[in-house]
C-alpha cells in the first residue's frame, strides 16, 4: 500500500470460498475531510449501511469498512467514487468549499488500495477452490419523507432484494435460487420475509468489478435489506430484529455453498497458477548442488508444487552461477519436462537425469530468486561457495529481481551470532568463544549445558554436558572448536521433549486452511539432539499462545531484515535457533496436518510477483520479501 495512506477497511482471512463485504458499513472521516464536511453526522449515517459489519461475520473471510463512502464510496465506479457535490449525494450540499486536488487524490488512492487488497484475496480463493460467493452486504432507506410521513410502498421495495443485474444470471442460477429459497422460507419472528430480486436495487461497482474480472469463478449477491431493523432517522437499532436478520442470513450459507459446489460440476476449473489476473511466474531455486538434492527436501517440494501450479521452475546449483560480461547475472539451470509428478521422487528422477531440460538461465528475467542454498554445508569442503549465493543474489536484487530471504538479511546470518541479535527474552543463555576457560566457567556456573560449534547445523558436533561430564570436557571443546568459535547455552530442561519447529512466512506463523506449518522432534534415546539426521522421530505438534508469542516478539527483526521464510526451532517458551537459510521440515508439517503448505508459499509468491506488476517496483526488496 502507498506509504503513509491508512487502511481504510478491516480485512479477516479465513477458510472456504465464502467473502462477506461491507463498503458502507463506515462512519469516520479522516481530519481534513471532516473539517470540509457540512453535512451533519445524523444524516450521513441516514446514507449510510450501519451495523452491517455485524452481518458480515458469517463469513470466514471479510472486508469491511471502516471509512464513511462520504470520504470514499467503495461501491461505486472510481471516477465517481469521491462525492464532489449535490448531484453526486442525493442532492444533499456536503462540503463548506470543494475539495482540493490533493484530498480527491488521498480518496482515490485509498480506493486503490481496497480494490487491490480484494483482488488479492479473490485470486487466491479462485485458484484454492475453483469458485467462490461474494455476500455484498447493504441496507437501504424506505422513510424518504420523514421519521412520521409514509413508508415507501411495498410493491417496489422489498425487504430484502437480491442484485443479480452485473452476472452470468444462468451460470448462477443455483446459487442465486438457493439463497432466495433459503432466505424466504425463514421463519423471521413467526412471518416470512420479502424476498425479491432486481426489484430496488441491480448492484453496483463490487459485484460488477467482480463479475468482469471473474465472470465464471465469482459470484456476488447484492446484498440490500430494507431498514426495517433500525430508526433511519435516528439510527437506534431494534437489537432483537437486527440479530435475527443475522441468523436468516446465516441460515442461506450451507445450502449456497452447496449450490456453488453444484454449480463447479462439468465447468472447466482454470488452470491452476493462472486467472484473469495473474500470470505464469519465472522462479530460480539455488541450491548447493542439484545432483544433491532429495526427494524430501522442502527445496524439492516448492517445485514440484510451483511447477503443478503453472509456474517456469530453474532449479540452479550455487557453482553454476556467473557474472556476464554485459553485467547480468546467468547460470545453468535445470527444470523438468511435466507439470504434474505425483510425488518428490519421480520429479527429482527427472530433474537430475536424462530428460531434464538444461538451458542458461538469465537470473535477471527472473520475478523471484529463492536462495535455498546452505552456507554451513559447503563452510569446510568448498569455502568459496559458501556465501556466493548472497553475493550473485545483490546484483539480481539491483536488476530488479525479488530475492529471498532477502540477502542483506542473510549476509547477517552467516553464522548463529545472528541469534543473538534478538531479544534477550526468546533465547537461553549463551556464551561464544574460542576460549575454552570461558565455556568451562559457563559449564560450572549453569551445571548443564548444551555446547556446539558455531558454524553448522543438522545437529553435527552438538554435546550435552552434564557436571558429570566435566572429566570429559576438553575432548568435547576439542572436538567442538576444530573449526572455529564455540556456542555455549544453558539447557533447557523442557528439551528432554524434543523441540518444535515451526515455520514463519512474511512475518507470521505460517498457516494454510487453518492448520499451522509445525511439526515436533522428539530425542532419540540418550541423545540429546532431535534433528532427525541425528536418530530424532517426529510427531504432530500443538501451537499454542507461546509459540505464538514468541513469532510476535521476533517478527520486527525478521521483517526488518527481509526473511521472507524462516524456521523456529522452540523448546518450551524459548527459541534455540532461528533458521533463515533453506528452512527445512515443510514435508513432515504437512504430513502431520494434511494440507499442503509448498501451495501456501506459492501464493505468497504470486501475490509478490502482482504487487511488483502492479505498482511498477516502486518497493525494495526487503520490503517485496514481506508483503
Amino acid at each position: 500500500m502507498e506509504e503513509g495512506l491508512e487502511r481504510v477497511w478491516t480485512q479477516v482471512l479465513g477458510e472456504g470460498p465464502f467473502v462477506a463485504v461491507a463498503s458502507h458499513n463506515g462512519h469516520h472521516l479522516r481530519p481534513e475531510v471532516r473539517d470540509l464536511m457540512k453535512l451533519p453526522d445524523a444524516d450521513r449515517l441516514r446514507e449510510e449501511d450501519p451495523f452491517t459489519d455485524e452481518w458480515a461475520v458469517i463469513a470466514p473471510t471479510r472486508f469491511v469498512a471502516q471509512r464513511s463512502r462520504f470520504e470514499v464510496d467503495l461501491n461505486r465506479a472510481r471516477h465517481e467514487a469521491v462525492y464532489l457535490g449535490p448531484d453526486d449525494a442525493w442532492g444533499l450540499d456536503l462540503w463548506k468549499e470543494p475539495l482540493s486536488q490533493d484530498i480527491v487524490a488521498r480518496s482515490l488512492a485509498e480506493y486503490d488500495a481496497y480494490y487491490t487488497a480484494l483482488r488479492e484475496v479473490l485470486v487466491g480463493l479462485e485458484r484454492e477452490y475453483g469458485a467462490f460467493v461474494v455476500f455484498d452486504l447493504h441496507s437501504y432507506n424506505h422513510l424518504r419523507e420523514g421519521p412520521d410521513g409514509p413508508a415507501a410502498g411495498p410493491e417496489k421495495n422489498p425487504e430484502v432484494n437480491v442484485g443479480t443485474g452485473t452476472m452470468k444470471r444462468e451460470r448462477w442460477a443455483r446459487v442465486v435460487d438457493a439463497f432466495i429459497d433459503t432466505l424466504s422460507n425463514y421463519d423471521f419472528q413467526g412471518r416470512r420475509l420479502d424476498v425479491r430480486e432486481n426489484v430496488k436495487f441491480v448492484g453496483r461497482q463490487l459485484p460488477k468489478w467482480v463479475h468482469e474480472n471473474f465472470p465464471d469463478s465469482g459470484c456476488v449477491l447484492a446484498i440490500e435489506m430494507k431498514k426495517f431493523f433500525m430508526d433511519e432517522w435516528t439510527g437506534e437499532v431494534n437489537r432483537e430484529a437486527m440479530d435475527e436478520v443475522k441468523r436468516a442470513l446465516a441460515s442461506t450459507v450451507e445450502p449456497v455453498l452447496a449450490a456453488l459446489k453444484a454449480s463447479k460440476k462439468g465447468k472447466r476449473k482454470p488452470k491452476k497458477g493462472t486467472s484473469a489476473l495473474h500470470r505464469a511466474m519465472r522462479i530460480g531455486f539455488v541450491v548447493n548442488d542439484v545432483m544433491t538434492e532429495e526427494a524430501g527436501y522442502t527445496t524439492t517440494r516448492l517445485a514440484m508444487r510451483a511447477r503443478q501450479m503453472g509456474h517456469e521452475v530453474s532449479i540452479i546449483s550455487v557453482g553454476d552461477l556467473a557474472y556476464d560480461s554485459d553485467e547480468k547475472v546467468r547460470a545453468k539451470g535445470r527444470s523438468v519436462p511435466k507439470h504434474i509428478y505425483k510425488n518428490g521422487a519421480s520429479f527429482l528422477k527427472d530433474l537430475q537425469g536424462k530428460a531434464a531440460i538444461e538451458e542458461r538461465v538469465t537470473v535477471d528475467d527472473l520475478d523471484i530468486l529463492l536462495l535455498r542454498n546452505d552456507p554451513s554445508i559447503d563452510a569446510i569442503a568448498r569455502p568459496w561457495a559458501a556465501n556466493i549465493g548472497i553475493q550473485f543474489g545483490r546484483v539480481a536484487m539491483r536488476h530488479g529481481v525479488v530475492v529471498l530471504n532477502d540477502p542483506e538479511g542473510l549476509a547477517k546470518a552467516t553464522s548463529k551470532m545472528y541469534f543473538q541479535t534478538f531479544p534477550a527474552e526468546v533465547r537461553p543463555m549463551t556464551v561464544i568463544s574460542r576460549d575454552r576457560a570461558d565455556i568451562k566457567a559457563f559449564a560450572k556456573e549453569r551445571g548443564t549445558i548444551v555446547l556446539k560449534p558455531l558454524q553448522g547445523s543438522g545437529g553435527q558436533g552438538v554435546f550435552l554436558v552434564r557436571p558429570d561430564d566435566v572429566p570429559n570436557l576438553n575432548q568435547m571443546i576439542d572436538s567442538v572448536s576444530r573449526d572455529g568459535f564455540m556456542i555455549a547455552q544453558e539447557y533447557l530442561p523442557e528439551a528432554a521433549k524434543g523441540d518444535t519447529r515451526l515455520f514463519v512466512m512474511n512475518g507470521e506463523a505460517l498457516r494454510h486452511r487453518g492448520k499451522y506449518a509445525a511439526f515436533r522432534r522428539i530425542r532419540q534415546g540418550g541423545d540429546m539432539r532431535s534433528n532427525i539426521h541425528a536418530g530424532g522421530s517426529l510427531a504432530r505438534a500443538e501451537i499454542g499462545p507461546e509459540a505464538l508469542e514468541l513469532v510476535e516478539i521476533v517478527r520486527p527483526k525478521l521483517m526488518r531484515d527481509g526473511m521472507f521464510l524462516v524456521g523456529l526451532d522452540i523448546v518450551g517458551n524459548k527459541l534455540m535457533e532461528i533458521n533463515v537459510f533453506s528452512p527445512g521440515g515443510l514435508g513432515s508439517a504437512q504430513k502431520f496436518e494434511g494440507v499442503n503448505f509448498s501451495e501456501a508459499v506459492m501464493r505468497a509468491l504470486e501475490r509478490k510477483t502482482r504487487a511488483m506488476d502492479y505498482y511498477r517496483r516502486q518497493f525494495d526488496n526487503v520490503a517485496m520479501a514481506i508483503i
